[in-house]
C-alpha cells in the first residue's frame, strides 16, 4: 500500500514519460555513434555560443536540452530521476500542452542565457544538458506546492518550499566555486525563466503590480505605526 501511494504522489505522465524515452534513446545513439568515431551530429546539437551566432546555428538553442554527456552516466539519470519526481505533478495540474510548452520555454530560455553569457566568457565551449528546463520545473513546483512534504533520502521529511533550497543553493555554490564542468548559466536561467513564467512577472503591468502591492503594503504599514504610543523603559 506505501508503494501504491509513493507511486500517486509522483505519477509518471504521458509527455513526461515521453520526453525520458526520447532523451534517453538519443543518449545511447550518441554514445554508440561516439565509440565508433561519429561525434559531428553530438558536437551539432550540443550549444556552442559561436556557433550559434555568427556561425547561425541558431537550432543549438533548443536542440542541447536533448543531449547529455557522454562520459557521465548521471548528468542523464538525475535529470530524468527530477523531471519524473517534479514534472509528473505539474504536468497532472497544468494539462500535457501547458506542460511541454512550459518545460521547452524553460530549455530553450536557459539556452539563451547560456548563449549571452558564453559569447562573453567561454565562446568556443559547448553546453548539453536539459538541467535548464529541468530546475525551472523544480522552482515551479516548489511555488506551485510549497507546503507538500518531501522525504529527503526517504527519511527526512521537508516541505517542498525548503526542498528546492537544496538544489538552487547548489547551483548558487557550484557557480561560486566555478571549476565543475557545470552550466551555472543554464541553471541559473532555466531557475530565472520558470519562476517568472509561474508568477507572471514575464508580464509588464503583473510585475508594475506586484511593485505597487509591496510598496502600499510598506506604506501603510509605515502609517499604521505613526499616532501610536511608543513604550520606551528609561534606566537610571
Amino acid at each position: 500500500m506505501q508503494r501504491q501511494s509513493m507511486l500517486e504522489g509522483w505519477p509518471l505522465t504521458k509527455a513526461v514519460k515521453l520526453i525520458i524515452i526520447i532523451n534517453s534513446a538519443i543518449w545511447v545513439l550518441t554514445v554508440i555513434s561516439a565509440r565508433l568515431g561519429y561525434t559531428s551530429v553530438y558536437e551539432e546539437m550540443a550549444l556552442t555560443p559561436l556557433l550559434v551566432y555568427p556561425g547561425l546555428h541558431v537550432w543549438q538553442l533548443f536542440t542541447y536540452m536533448w543531449v547529455h554527456s557522454l562520459n557521465d552516466f548521471f548528468h542523464i539519470v538525475l535529470n530524468m530521476l527530477f523531471l519524473w519526481m517534479f514534472g509528473g505533478t505539474l504536468e497532472a495540474v497544468w494539462g500535457t500542452r501547458a506542460f511541454v510548452k512550459f518545460y521547452l520555454i524553460c530549455g530553450v530560455g536557459a539556452g539563451i542565457i547560456v548563449y549571452l553569457v558564453g559569447i562573453l566568457f567561454y565562446p568556443a565551449t559547448p553546453t548539453v544538458g536539459v538541467s535548464g528546463a529541468i530546475y525551472g520545473i523544480v522552482v515551479a513546483w516548489a511555488l506551485t506546492n510549497p507546503n507538500r512534504l518531501i522525504y529527503l533520502f526517504g527519511i527526512f521529511p521537508m516541505k517542498g518550499k525548503h526542498f528546492v533550497l537544496i538544489p538552487i543553493g547548489f547551483a548558487f555554490l557550484d557557480f561560486l566555486v566555478g571549476g565543475t564542468g557545470i552550466s551555472h548559466a543554464a541553471h541559473l536561467g532555466g531557475m530565472a525563466v520558470g519562476a517568472l513564467l509561474v508568477t507572471g512577472l514575464w508580464r509588464p503591468y503583473r510585475l508594475k503590480n506586484r511593485l505597487r502591492y509591496y510598496y502600499l503594503k510598506r506604506k501603510l504599514k509605515v502609517l499604521s505605526g505613526d499616532g501610536q504610543p511608543k513604550n520606551r523603559n528609561y534606566k537610571n
